[in-house]
């Protein structure tokens, strides 16, 4: 048995709220012990979608024979190999040995987001990956004990569940294929490489914005028009205007004349991975808003501003930086509704 009791329960509870459409789910193995990876790998694999599919009838899984011809025209020799899709066909998530360890969190994950059809990527990140009109392939190089791996892989399974098609997201075990990985220099996990282009190569969890924008780069003829064009709305949004109705983006370079400018100021210190900072940011935006004219709200994201983030010494997020008159007046950490953050607010006054 794979999953423990209590594991299950909460795995069924999750297929409950968020599937909606049925998932087909392939698994191509062998049943010799082979150079191609040891059997327990597969029988892992086998026994772990059994029990996954066992849980919600929307999970159709089918066992393949990795010599087959089909395999050979998907261009599959490993054992095991799981390719994930909607049932039209195409098969956005793709996962080169077993999904053990902390990637059976992403491959749980994928299932869910392909069953909803719903990337969960920010709105400017489904925008650019409109305009891809190449095929791609994303490789993520991970480890079954590697804590990290599991965010890169599904950034890269968002986009390629996004794009409708056209990019293809491939979880690699580097372990169980050492020759592959040996390929790119595979020395750090996770790594990410497109299109098997070395020049590609990222190493660490990347940032949903930047790994996009490589991600355009590779896949789409109006990358440079695109990006040139958020680059100038950046900017324009980075101007500290005065009395704004919406928080003002905060960065390195705008940090010290944002503290100088605005008697109140409140800064969301955030990232693009932090669940409660995705709770509070329409709180932000509310406030900033509603208050207009007595308090002033900005946003740092602090992945981006490692500096500012350092300097105040943020550990935690969502934090709430609080300035009265230039000096800073204190902190607020973590997610809470409206009436208890504005009286949280309030109190340094």
């Amino acid at each position: 048995m794979v999953f423990d009791e209590k594991t299950r329960q909460r795995i069924k509870e999750k297929f409950a709220m968020e599937l909606k459409n049925d998932v087909h789910i392939r698994v191509f193995s062998s049943n010799l012990v082979t150079g191609n990876g040891p059997q327990e790998y597969t029988e892992f694999t086998k026994d772990f979608l059994k029990e996954l599919s066992d849980l919600d009838e929307r999970i159709h899984v089918d066992f393949e024979n990795i010599y087959d011809e089909e395999a050979k025209k998907l261009g599959i020799s490993v054992s095991p190999s799981v390719l994930i899709g909607n049932g039209s066909g195409s098969y956005p998530v793709q996962y080169f040995g077993a999904p053990a360890g902390y990637e059976a969190g992403s491959f749980i994950e994928a299932v869910s987001m392909i069953s909803r059809s719903d990337s969960a990527l920010e709105q400017s990140s489904r925008e650019k990956l409109r305009h891809i009109d190449k095929d791609l392939l994303i490789e993520t190089y991970v480890t079954p004990a590697c804590p990290h791996c599991p965010r890169a892989v599904v950034l890269s399974n968002q986009i390629a569940i996004e794009s409708r098609g056209t990019i293809v997201s491939r979880c690699i075990e580097a372990e169980e294929m050492l020759e592959r990985a040996r390929l790119f220099n595979v020395s750090s996990v996770p790594q990410q490489v497109i299109n098997e282009d070395r020049g590609s190569v990222t190493v660490g969890v990347q940032q949903e914005r930047t790994f996009v924008n490589q991600v355009l780069e590779y896949g789409s003829a109006r990358a440079k028009e695109i990006l040139a064009a958020e680059e100038e709305e950046r900017r324009k949004k980075e101007v500290l205007h005065d009395n704004p109705d919406s928080p003002v983006i905060i960065t390195d370079g705008n940090m010290d004349e944002a503290i100088g400018k605005y008697p109140f100021l409140v800064i969301d210190c955030w990232a693009e991975w932090c669940g409660p900072c995705k709770m509070i940011g329409p709180v932000i935006e509310k406030l900033a808003s509603a208050r207009r004219g007595d308090i002033v709200f900005g946003k740092l994201d602090v992945d981006s501003n490692p500096s500012t983030a350092s300097r105040f010494n943020i550990r935690s997020i969502p934090n709430l930086l609080v300035f009265r008159n230039g000096e800073k007046a204190g902190d607020i950490v973590g997610a809470m509704p409206e009436e208890m953050l504005l009286k949280k607010i309030e109190a340094y006054r």
